[in-house]
């Protein structure tokens, strides 16, 4: 899991200096760790500010409730997803194929990482007891489904935007379960390059060849300029 920037979202009036950022961040930092480590059941206020070393009186005035911080830690952790999103679309060039492949391989690979295994299926299951975690889970899939939004119809322009949407999110939906049986010290770990290779190989057959509702505005199109 990559962490870096973020967007202000606390406390309006808060981390506005250098000082306040940094401990900001470190707030956020401890936060991430604990509900890591030892789950959201775990995750008090008093553990956060004794993790980043502050007084609670003083995490208060960042973070009034737990929801509060909350919210922020997984814009904390989703953000940074985007940048490395549109990293590997620059870096990939400008054919939306080669986009969107880079973009599924950086995500499939960092199902490996330690802290994805954890986090996000931590997520999961908090979600399904708890209605105000599940609004902040579906938002962050939201956002972080964005990208193959947007380059999916440019692949195939048959598909209407709600179609791509649907494609999008069975693409999100098989990466993230991957999770489960091949990420970190996971059954099939050492198998997820291959699950990997097949995940993307199908995901591309899937967009160039699903056929969408424009296929016969897109066809006609074709014909006009073939004339």
């Amino acid at each position: 899991m990559i962490i870096r920037k973020r967007q202000t979202l606390n406390r309006p009036g808060t981390a506005t200096q250098k000082k306040g950022l940094a401990r900001l961040l470190s707030i956020l930092d401890a936060a991430r760790d604990i509900f890591t480590q030892q789950g959201y059941t775990n995750l008090t206020m008093r553990k956060v500010a004794n993790r980043a070393g502050i007084s609670i009186g003083n995490l208060n005035y960042y973070y009034r409730t737990k929801e509060d911080l909350l919210r922020d830690l997984l814009e904390y952790v989703i953000n940074p997803y985007l940048e490395e999103f549109e990293r590997a679309r620059q870096e990939a060039g400008e054919s939306p194929e080669k986009q969107l492949r880079a973009v599924l391989n950086f995500w499939i690979d960092d199902l490996a990482t330690p802290e994805t295994t954890v986090f996000f299926p931590e997520c999961w299951a908090l979600a399904n007891h708890n209605p105000f975690v599940t609004e902040l889970v579906d938002d962050l899939y939201a956002k972080a489904r964005q990208t193959l939004d947007e380059l999916i119809p440019q692949i195939n322009p048959t598909l209407t935007q709600a179609e791509a949407k649907q494609l999008a999110l069975y693409m999100c939906a098989a990466m993230e379960g991957l999770t489960i049986f091949a990420g970190y010290e996971k059954p099939w770990s050492n198998q997820l390059a291959t699950l990997k290779q097949i995940s993307i190989d199908n995901f591309m057959d899937m967009v160039r060849n699903r056929q969408g509702s424009k296929r016969e505005q897109v066809k006609a199109g074709k014909m006009s300029t073939a004339r």
